[in-house]
């Protein structure tokens, strides 16, 4: 009896144990053929992966037509949203580097060189530039960047001066903001209706100094003359910088 239970206990143990041992002594070649089907080798960010063809690597998706379309009508009808700061600045440099601030502005016009001359004077480029603008469909865009990199220069060039209290700052910004919007709606009103109501325009919100009725003459035709030119000028040479403003003769 005993014999025979110690028999049938080796039976079952070396059941349970044989594939344990098959798999220890199976181990090497496993591990051999592993490395023959798949060779293990490190590979810098650089360099291209052996294990592809070059056919694979010139795979490339392609989208169905009419995704294709559809993703660039999306494509193109938020483009200008993301375009329209970059646009801006572009437009808002050309802006505010015309070539007479000192030589026309401060000395024929007699006026004060402060941040309030030169935030008058350069609201009227700005506004020359919207103009142009509106006849694009996307103005509403491009014309709201560049008034916020104007705005943006504005306040930069307030902290530049000295002024260290944001509150302040944020007070002065609003009285722009609505000088502005001012000055736009009356530069509106004269360029479309005669040159009497544009110069009235320019005396209130820029040159305020009754002796200087020749140099607001001046002014006036320099905007029909600077207006005519943009008109001339290609949208997409416009928003990619290439136009300046003349000197005022």
């Amino acid at each position: 009896m005993l014999a025979r239970s110690a028999n049938l206990y080796r039976t079952i143990y070396s059941a349970r144990l044989r594939p344990c041992l098959w798999a220890v002594e199976a181990r090497p070649a496993i591990l051999a053929l592993a490395q023959q089907q798949q060779p293990r080798s490190q590979y810098s960010s650089g360099s291209k992966d052996p294990a592809k063809t070059d056919s694979e690597t010139k795979r490339t998706l392609v989208l169905p037509q009419s995704y294709a379309d559809t993703v660039r009508r999306l494509l193109k009808r938020f483009l200008p949203q993301y375009q329209s700061l970059a646009i801006g600045k572009v437009v808002y440099e050309a802006c505010s580097t015309y070539p007479d601030f000192k030589e026309f502005w401060v000395d024929d016009c007699q006026l004060p060189e402060t941040f309030q001359t030169w935030f008058s004077t350069t609201s009227l480029y700005v506004w020359m530039a919207m103009v142009r603008i509106r006849a694009d469909p996307n103005a509403k865009h491009y014309n709201q960047g560049l008034v916020d990199c104007f705005f943006r220069d504005a306040e930069q060039k307030m902290r530049s001066s000295g002024i260290k209290s944001s509150r302040i700052v944020n007070d002065t910004l609003k009285d722009l903001v609505s000088s502005f919007k001012g000055t736009v709606m009356s530069l509106d009103e004269g360029f479309a209706r005669s040159d009497a109501v544009l110069a009235a325009a320019i005396w209130r919100n820029l040159v305020p100094v009754d002796e200087n009725v020749i140099q607001i003459d001046r002014i006036a035709l320099y905007v029909r003359r600077q207006i005519q030119r943009l008109d001339k000028c290609a949208i997409d040479d416009l928003t990619a910088g290439g136009f300046a403003f003349e000197k005022i003769e």
